[in-house]
């Protein structure tokens, strides 16, 4: 299966070079048994997790430990985060050997610093931090990696804590009458049990559609379960080819099972990194 996906991303690439139109039903159906050369499956694997690409609704930083030292950012992080009159954005590297912390105000570093100081530094996750230059506030996300720690910056809402907090209790209500709603199936029905997942989850989020995807033993993908608008097109009894979902990307849905588009138009925005670094910054845990 590897050897299919980093075929037909090979065969991706090469068409965006040479201009000539990607058809990936007639790629799939006329995909060659031979393996992939060394190069090819390194740059398939390397291009799902080091992609050097964020989404434009929200920025990024990647600092070191323990100095908080920015080794890269995202291109928009001087937009964003107001930064145009400390630094010039022409100059993309200017963030670049920058303590992270001098970014945001006063009781955002403190934040920052209990975070950091954490074991587990996901459990205080999201942290509400406002740019020094502006005082617009974010979301701050936090996770390690091989070479330092992700700051994945949301912009937020500019209302009361106090707000977000009843937002955040009402939240739970839900969630914990969904799971109380689950906890009470009768046991042995797995599609009852989707059924009742597929339609909490869209309470709990809005989504225009909500999907249960069933993986089967050839790793084709089947829809089994879904709820969607009413004038949305139905995938549910759909099937679909198992390089419709490569296995490099359902590692990623294990490792960060929460991972969300917010505009699938929007073009992706470049990340700047230090030179010292031998390679990407692996965004397998980012938003």
């Amino acid at each position: 299966q590897y050897n299919a996906d980093a075929r037909l991303m090979a065969e991706f690439e090469q068409s965006g070079k040479s201009g000539k139109f990607f058809n990936y039903s007639k790629s799939v159906s006329h995909a060659p048994n031979t393996l992939s050369t060394e190069e090819e499956m390194t740059a398939y694997l390397s291009k799902i997790q080091r992609g050097s690409l964020v989404q434009a609704f929200g920025c990024m930083l990647a600092v070191e430990e323990p100095s908080l030292k920015i080794i890269g950012h995202s291109e928009n992080c001087f937009d964003m985060l107001g930064l145009k009159s400390v630094v010039e954005p022409k100059k993309l590297m200017g963030l670049i050997g920058v303590d992270a912390r001098t970014l945001f105000t006063s009781s955002s570093r403190a934040s920052l610093d209990k975070a950091v100081a954490s074991r587990e530094i996901s459990f205080l996750n999201p942290i509400w931090v406002h740019s020094c230059t502006t005082h617009k506030p974010f979301y701050a996300i936090l996770h390690r990696i091989d070479v330092g720690i992700v700051i994945d910056l949301e912009p937020a809402r500019a209302c009361d804590p106090a707000m977000l907090h009843a937002s955040a209790v009402q939240s739970q209500k839900l969630a914990v009458r969904a799971i109380s709603r689950l906890q009470s199936l009768p046991g042995g029905d797995v599609g009852v049990l989707c059924d009742t997942v597929v339609e909490d989850v869209q309470k709990l989020t809005g989504y225009d559609r909500v999907m249960v995807y069933k993986f089967h033993e050839d790793n084709h993908g089947e829809v089994v379960s879904e709820i969607r608008r009413s004038d949305l097109e139905p995938y549910l009894g759909l099937h679909y080819p198992s390089t419709d979902i490569p296995q490099a990307a359902r590692f990623l849905f294990m490792q960060n099972r929460v991972r969300m588009i917010c505009d699938c138009r929007a073009k992706p925005v470049k990340i700047i990194q230090s030179k010292e670094l031998k390679q990407p910054l692996c965004l397998v845990n980012s938003t």
